[in-house]
Formats: structure tokens, C-alpha cells, sequence
């Protein structure tokens, strides 16, 4: 019993004195404690012994110590500071009531492959998001096992992206509105959805955790392993287009490479570590995206005006590194799709909106014509 009632004093001091970052929870601590101090100086303590032969008793108080007025005086405004503080706390809580009750999250889920899992992630746990929340799900995944992701349905799903975070938005504070982005499908896809976000002001990126089996969010540690050096050894001078291999999860198939883009030269940006499961940390992510868009820069500054990116990367990574190409200011950018067991390992591609176009379109690699 003294255990258990030493566990709730332990546990009422903590949620008083610790966990409140309010100024109303402060104001009732400061109450309690007023109160407390003065009940520790206003006690009566008497001891007394009786026998047959004997009567004596002893007797200590501090009641001198401190004045009952003085001592009126703590209590009421140890009792003040307590209804003041709860008052505070009601109108506190109310303010946040009505602030949630305008916040919504956007959770935008992509389903492009036919293997992608039909949990929805709207409702998940993707890290701190208000919890009035919008799906907005685009399928696009093939109909049949081994049937090709179609690059025209593709292109037709992701034109609904930003007018539908819109309508969701609209009327609203940006600052209430916050979007979250993930799911899997083709690598252009994923990347034109961080393209056409890039312009959202509170975004968060979530992904398919296939160990756990679940959506989470880019919340793990960051093991500190970045990129090795842009490697540009095969450009020349005069080049204005080049192949941007970027290998993050596996190695990019170089051989693929060279046979889908007969001589054009390759430019290859490698992580320190090609694991697929070691991208879980918003830091390491920040980092990666960084290299990729300093790795373009360094390619507009030798002379390039076009970019052929084959990557190979988590879904949530080249969501992200979309949300880092500037259309206005970089290279024309086309982003390929990897399909291993065709003629041509990389058979079409989506060209971004850039300054020259603000249409995307998917291309076919061997004419170079939209599909």
C-alpha cells in the first residue's frame, strides 16, 4: 500500500512540476506547492504516556512560528493561483480545440505496381499529423501480374495531384494544412509527385516498411553514411546532355545503361553504403537530396542542358529528390523507368516540367517520341 501511494505522489509531482509546458498547468503547481509549504509549517505534533503511577505528555507545535492570518493568506493564494491556473488551462485547451478542429492532413498515396499493399496510409501512424485527415489515392497499378506499368495512365493520375490537395486546402491557412506523400510505384511517377509538391509548404514523406509490414514515417536514426564524389570522369567538352546514374538503394546496371543510351556519356552518383533499408532518417534523407541537386549543378556547370536520370533509390528517396528540381532554373530532366528483362532495360521515361515545356510527357527511348 505505501508503495502504491508513493507511486501516485511520484506520478502527480512528475505530471505537475515536468510534463505540463503550459503556463496554466504551471500556475496550479505553483498553487499546490504554496499550500504544501504552508501545511509543513502549521503541524501539531503531542506525544503522551499513562500508567498507574504516571501521566506526562509532550507537545511541539509550530502554530507560533506562523500567524493564522499569514497562514489564511498562503492558502488563498495558493487556492487563487490554482483556479487561476485551471482557468487559464480551459481557455488553453479550448484554443487548441479550435486550432486542431481547422487542421487537416492531405495523405496522398500512390499505387503504381501490382504488388503495392492495400493498407490504406491515411491510416497509419506517419509521425506528427492532425488527425482529420484526406486520402487522396492514385492507382494506377497494372491489371494483371507481369502487365507493364502504362506511362499514359500514369501521366492522367498524377495531372489530378495538385488540383485535388487544392480543393482540400481551400479556404484554409496554409498553416493548417499539412500533406503527407508515399506509396510505390514506378520511379517517375514517384518522382514527379515530389516535383509537383515541392511548392507545399509542410510536407512530410512516408514509406512502405517491409520488415514491420506497415506505412511509418522517415523517423529513424541517421547513421551519418552520405555520398561518394559526383563521378563525371567520361565527360568532355561540348557534351550538353549526359546520363545521371544514381545508385541509393542498389547499383544502377551501368551495362544496362550504355545499351539504352548508346553514346552518351555517364555521370554516376553513388551512396557509401547501397542498402535498402538504411534511409530511415529525415537527416540522412536531407543530406542525399543535397548531394543530388549539388550533383546537378555541377553538371549545368560543365556545359549539360539535358539529363537522362536512371535511379535507383526507396520510394520515399526519389519522392524527396523530386521535391528538390527546380523546372525554371535546371536542365531539361527526363527520369527513366528500369524494367530488367526488356530489350531495353530502360524503355521510357517522363520529362519533367521545365522552363521549355510546363507539360510533362512520357518519352520512348528508342524514338525519342511521346508515347
Amino acid at each position: 500500500m505505501r508503495q502504491l501511494i508513493q507511486k501516485f505522489f511520484n506520478r502527480l509531482i512528475d505530471y505537475i512540476f515536468y510534463r505540463p509546458r503550459t503556463f496554466g498547468p504551471k500556475l496550479i503547481g505553483f498553487g499546490v506547492t504554496i499550500i504544501l509549504a504552508t501545511m509543513g509549517v502549521s503541524w501539531l505534533a503531542k506525544l503522551s504516556y499513562r500508567s498507574p503511577d504516571t501521566e506526562w505528555s509532550v507537545a511541539v507545535s509550530t502554530d507560533d512560528s506562523i500567524s493564522q492570518f499569514l497562514s489564511n493568506v498562503a492558502y488563498g493564494i495558493g487556492i487563487l493561483l490554482i483556479f487561476v491556473g485551471l482557468v487559464v488551462y480551459l481557455i488553453d485547451f479550448w484554443r487548441e480545440s479550435r486550432k486542431n478542429s481547422r487542421q487537416i492532413a492531405i495523405v496522398v498515396e500512390l499505387r503504381g505496381l501490382h504488388s503495392s499493399p492495400d493498407t490504406p496510409a491515411k491510416d497509419a501512424d506517419l509521425g506528427p499529423l492532425p488527425s482529420n485527415r484526406h486520402w487522396v489515392l492514385l492507382d494506377f497499378r497494372p491489371s494483371a501480374e507481369g502487365e507493364r506499368v502504362s506511362p499514359k495512365l500514369l501521366l492522367q493520375k498524377l495531372a489530378t495531384l495538385k488540383s485535388s490537395v487544392g480543393t482540400l486546402s481551400a479556404g484554409r491557412d496554409s498553416s493548417d494544412v499539412s500533406v503527407a506523400v508515399g506509396g510505390l510505384a514506378a520511379v517517375p511517377a514517384l518522382f514527379f509527385a515530389g516535383v509537383l509538391l515541392e511548392d507545399e509548404s509542410k510536407i512530410t514523406i512516408y514509406d512502405w516498411d517491409r520488415n514491420t509490414g506497415h506505412w511509418r514515417g522517415i523517423d529513424g536514426p541517421d547513421d551519418r553514411l552520405r555520398t561518394l564524389p559526383l563521378d563525371v570522369s567520361e565527360l568532355t567538352l561540348g557534351q550538353d546532355e549526359v546520363v545521371l546514374a544514381v545508385s541509393l538503394s542498389y547499383p544502377v546496371d551501368i551495362p544496362a545503361v550504355r545499351k539504352a543510351f548508346h553514346g552518351i556519356s555517364v555521370a554516376h552518383l553513388q551512396a557509401e553504403l547501397l542498402r535498402t533499408d538504411v534511409y530511415w532518417s529525415e537527416e540522412k534523407q536531407r543530406a542525399i537530396a543535397a548531394s543530388f541537386r549539388n550533383a546537378i549543378q555541377q553538371l549545368m556547370e560543365k556545359g549539360i542542358r539535358r539529363i537522362h536520370l536512371v535511379l535507383a533509390s526507396p520510394a520515399s528517396l526519389a519522392i524527396r529528390l523530386g521535391t528538390t528540381y527546380d523546372e525554371r532554373l535546371m536542365p531539361e530532366l527526363l527520369v527513366y523507368q528500369y524494367e530488367r528483362t526488356d530489350p531495353v532495360p530502360y524503355p521510357w521515361a517522363v520529362r519533367m516540367p521545365d522552363h521549355g515545356s510546363a507539360i510533362p510527357s512520357a518519352i520512348c527511348t528508342l524514338t525519342g517520341a511521346p508515347i
